[in-house]
């Protein structure tokens, strides 16, 4: 069977390069897709495919078969690129570094390029830490990002000791970096001992009695 190149213009009242597009943008999570190269093993009918089916791809060298209301199918190849939005670092950023607006910026990128875990909305990573350096124009990924410590290692806070009737506080200070809701080593500076807590908020540890 002759393969029959498809201009990128409408074929027979409809564009299949439009219907792989719209195929592939409701059923995968990119924004942005591009279809090239659009090549038929037969010639097209004048109706719109009733079904498409993903042989191969569908990024890159992509087959697809696209059946019509008569029953006959028609496989056309093509070659489909995706791009998604990731967040990038404007400049060098040391690990410590508390990232904030101005430091980063967001962009469209390929997606096969794009790493695992990649941040795709700057309201998600503004405010975190970096947990090692990153030179500029990296990608921002979940690994290289962790929430900024309410409570610092050494820092003095208060420990909350509560029941149904009963708010008692002492004087603490935290053994280890303490996160919103989470467990911590605190040492109580009244009794010395140190024990463990959930962190409530900025300096306060909640411990039981």
């Amino acid at each position: 069977m002759i393969s029959l190149l498809i201009a990128l213009t409408i074929v027979a009242g409809w564009a299949p390069e439009a219907v792989i597009q719209d195929y592939l943008m409701n059923n995968y999570p990119w924004p942005e897709i591009q279809v090239q190269k659009l090549v038929a093993e037969d010639t097209l009918p004048r109706s719109r495919p009733v079904e498409i089916i993903t042989e191969r791809g569908p990024l890159g060298r992509a087959s697809f078969l696209f059946r019509f209301p008569d029953n006959r199918e028609v496989r056309i190849k093509a070659y489909i690129t995706a791009r998604d939005q990731v967040v990038r670092t404007r400049r060098a950023l040391y690990k410590g570094t508390v990232i904030r607006s101005t430091d980063i910026y967001t962009t469209m990128m390929n997606v096969r390029k794009i790493p695992r875990g990649a941040i795709s909305d700057i309201k998600g990573v503004r405010g975190k830490i970096l947990k090692r350096s990153l030179p500029a124009d990296s990608t921002l990924t979940e690994a290289v990002t962790g929430e900024k410590p309410l409570i610092q290692k050494g820092q003095r806070i208060t420990l909350l000791y509560k029941t149904n009737s009963l708010r008692v506080t002492a004087p603490g200070v935290a053994r280890e970096d303490g996160y919103s809701e989470r467990e911590i080593s605190v040492m109580n500076l009244t009794s010395r001992k140190t024990i463990t807590g959930i962190v409530e908020s900025r300096g306060i540890v909640n411990v039981q009695p």
